[in-house]
């Protein structure tokens, strides 16, 4: 479990790592189908990381206890 929890937070860390060096191709202009999708897999993948960070933490205290 310390394992996954580990893993899901270096994930956690690179998607938000390249989420923020993705956000200023946003504002140039014309803004392509490959920067958006580079924007949202990267907001998607942070969220689902941050989740799964959250229940793998929750998990390892109930276990403890």
């Amino acid at each position: 479990m310390n394992q996954l929890l580990a893993f899901s937070i270096l994930g956690l860390s690179c998607s938000g790592a390249v989420l923020m060096l993705s956000l200023p191709l946003l504002f140039e202009s014309p803004t392509g189908y490959v920067e958006l999708l580079l924007a949202a897999g990267s907001a998607g993948s942070f969220a689902v990381f941050a989740a799964s960070a959250l229940v793998f933490r929750n998990r390892l205290n109930h276990s403890k206890d």
